[in-house]
């Protein structure tokens, strides 16, 4: 880890309304960060007349003519997770594809990409170490003290093996979403943006994140990796390396201008 870590809606609306506003469909759980599973009280419950969790992503998807794609991976998903964490993901699912909108990415595949992130997320650490380890996955120290961190990796390779799955975009946001990467595409820097902003993250410091998600994709991943530094730091986890490279890499590249576009 380098020193310098520790240091430191027709959809015409704005981004910053697009994202406060995350579960709610346009027209047509243990995460990296500090907090991440503290959720607002009746966070996942929807009130009288909002939108269910999912629905942003979904209409992405039909108009996109992907809506039976997405029906078929919702299934799968809705049968794999817990509820919170089902929940959870569809949540993903919204903010990312909104996130796309924002940032002039494609739609569909950050739902996809957002609905499959934690499909390997409620699995034991020796499942996803007895998948991880013929494939020569376990590389970071972190990844035996914390299998967990596997969890991405692993989806990965459910989706491309089991899932459908051949996109790299969304293979890359998978895999990565929990502890990034060098090189990592600003699709996989969204899907790991969103999955800490979505509307049932409740932790200090989320609302200025939420802001930058809105402004600067940059800005925001730079933002995230610095608290989370600051997090592990505090309660004495290890620290993955992938996210030290990631920090590095996209700090120092200056060719990286990820603004919103609306």
């Amino acid at each position: 880890m380098a020193d310098s870590l520790g240091q430191t809606r027709e959809i015409r609306i704005g981004a910053g309304e697009i994202l406060q506003n995350a579960s709610e469909p346009e027209s047509g759980a243990n995460a990296h960060m500090p907090g991440a599973n503290e959720t607002k009280p009746g966070a996942n419950a929807p009130e009288s007349g909002e939108s269910k969790s999912g629905a942003y992503a979904e209409a992405v998807c039909v108009s996109g003519g992907m809506g039976e794609r997405w029906l078929s991976l919702y299934t799968l998903m809705k049968d794999a997770l817990e509820p919170e964490r089902f929940t959870h993901s569809l949540d993903v699912a919204d903010a990312s594809a909104r996130m796309g909108l924002i940032y002039g990415c494609d739609q569909r595949k950050l739902a996809i990409a957002g609905l499959l992130h934690d499909g390997a997320k409620d699995m034991s650490d020796k499942a996803l170490l007895d998948i991880a380890e013929p494939l020569g996955m376990v590389a970071d120290p972190a990844e035996r003290t914390r299998p967990n961190l596997l969890h991405g990796p692993v989806a990965s390779v459910l989706a491309e093996r089991d899932w459908g799955i051949s996109d790299p975009a969304i293979l890359q946001a998978i895999r990565y979403h929990t502890t990034g990467e060098a090189g990592m595409s600003k699709e996989a820097c969204i899907v790991f943006m969103a999955d800490l902003i979505e509307p049932a993250r409740a932790y200090q410091g989320v609302e200025i994140l939420r802001r930058l998600c809105g402004e600067d994709l940059k800005a925001a991943v730079i933002e995230a990796i610095e608290q989370t530094v600051e997090y592990v730091k505090r309660v004495n986890k290890p620290f993955h390396q992938g996210m030290s490279r990631f920090y590095e890499w996209i700090k120092d590249e200056g060719s990286i201008s990820w603004k919103a576009k609306i």
